[in-house]
């Protein structure tokens, strides 16, 4: 499932911003698996385990890993380099079983996210990036109270 709304940069990327991208990922965690998979949707997701393989997570990401030009909520504006901090918070969150992957608590699971990469990271972000990253969470939790109204 993917964990960037929409409102991201649709573009395809240039070879130079696929480079970039994955040595964002790899300065911020370098024991983290990066695929670029070319339109697709930017997420984390479990590879099952097969064949005596241990299930373990990687992060593909694409086009709206990068940021929108328009800004139609906080989570469209997110740098890059914010995204990929939440993509790698959502690795860690998993490997400490501290998701939340029940549907009805989506929203929540991604405010979570966003905090966590926030303070995980914080030290290799921007003040900029973490304001996007909290006002990320806030888009996220505003919209599980609008969800929660709405049942």
């Amino acid at each position: 499932m993917a964990s960037l709304l929409d409102g991201r940069n649709l573009a395809p990327l240039s070879p130079e911003q696929v480079r970039r991208a994955i040595a964002t990922f790899w300065g911020l965690d370098s024991s983290i698996n990066v695929i670029y998979e070319e339109n697709a949707r930017t997420r984390f997701r479990v590879v099952r385990a097969r064949d005596g393989e241990e299930e373990r997570g990687e992060i593909v990401f694409s086009n709206d890993l990068y940021p929108g030009q328009n800004i139609v909520n906080a989570n469209s504006s997110l740098s890059m380099k914010a995204a990929a901090a939440h993509e790698i918070a959502h690795y860690y969150r998993w490997l400490d079983m501290r998701e939340l992957d029940a549907d009805a608590m989506k929203h929540i699971d991604e405010a979570q996210t966003s905090l966590e990469a926030a303070k995980r990271f914080g030290r290799r972000l921007s003040e900029i990036e973490i304001d996007e990253l909290v006002a990320d969470a806030q888009e996220r939790l505003r919209r599980y109270v609008i969800e929660l109204g709405e049942k």
